[in-house]
């Protein structure tokens, strides 16, 4: 096993500086790990398991990627209520599917393991990839395939440094939203768009038609955009996140 750091001393962010390292690597299979979290002992065991399940089932040379869920602790590893997961209100079966994971990825970094048949496929993360991991999975959902361990194999720790964090997905957390207003909705809603932009320019007509109508989003009018999410199902997890993305897209 090799591991392979990197300092962002030049400031080029949590997304670009993991893209790096990945250019670094030419191994059999890559795991991502944020320097702050802690890894059960079993972590890449349990991940390794599922993979060669996979790996039975469609072939060593298919894009793989296998992730587990997390504990949530505090910085000094009291865990907090729920899971990563559990905290985001998300359905697993549901939210695997690509057009889901274009509008919500939910597959953090540090849960996953991937093999070198993904990497070679994803290619060099593109600088409009919302994040190196959200990049990953739409990868492997749309050419491979994804596998799950549905336990928590690590403690993903909340405090004041997080790049992103894990959020309790309640009341409290639609009240932050709401007071954010309009602009902050559509500003993440483009942020989706141009992600989908850079999916479809890298690989042409191999993308999923979803990725191509979230793509060209922005350009629809106010009847089509709705139209469009609707026939390509480009929806999120929950009912007021979707009718949020209907009244405000």
């Amino acid at each position: 096993m090799n591991l392979v750091v990197r300092e962002d001393g030049e400031g080029v962010g949590a997304c670009m500086n993991f893209a790096k390292l990945l250019d670094e690597s030419d191994a059999e299979y890559v795991a991502f790990s944020d320097q702050d979290d802690v890894w059960r002992k079993d972590k890449l065991a349990r991940s390794m398991e599922r993979m060669r399940e996979l790996e039975r089932q469609y072939g060593k040379d298919a894009p793989l990627l296998v992730f587990c869920d997390g504990y949530v602790t505090d910085a000094d590893l009291n865990r907090k209520p729920g899971t990563v997961l559990s905290r985001q209100r998300i359905d697993v079966a549901a939210g695997l599917c690509f057009n889901r994971l274009l509008m919500q990825n939910f597959v953090a970094g540090n849960a996953m393991l991937f093999n070198a048949a993904l990497r070679e496929k994803a290619g060099k993360v593109p600088s409009r990839a919302l994040m190196h991991d959200a990049w990953m999975v739409l990868v492997a959902s749309a050419f491979g395939h994804i596998g799950f361990v549905d336990e928590p194999l690590y403690c993903y720790r909340q405090h004041g440094g997080n790049v992103l964090g894990s959020t309790d997905v309640g009341i409290l957390h639609f009240g932050r939203r709401a007071r954010e207003g309009v602009a902050a909705f559509k500003a993440r809603l483009t942020a989706n768009a141009a992600e989908a932009a850079a999916f479809v320019e890298r690989f042409g007509d191999e993308s999923p038609d979803s990725a191509v109508a979230l793509a060209a989003l922005q350009d629809c009018g106010w009847l089509e955009r709705r139209l469009s999410i609707v026939r390509h199902r480009l929806f999120k997890h929950g009912l007021l996140r979707n009718v949020s993305l209907l009244l405000f897209a």
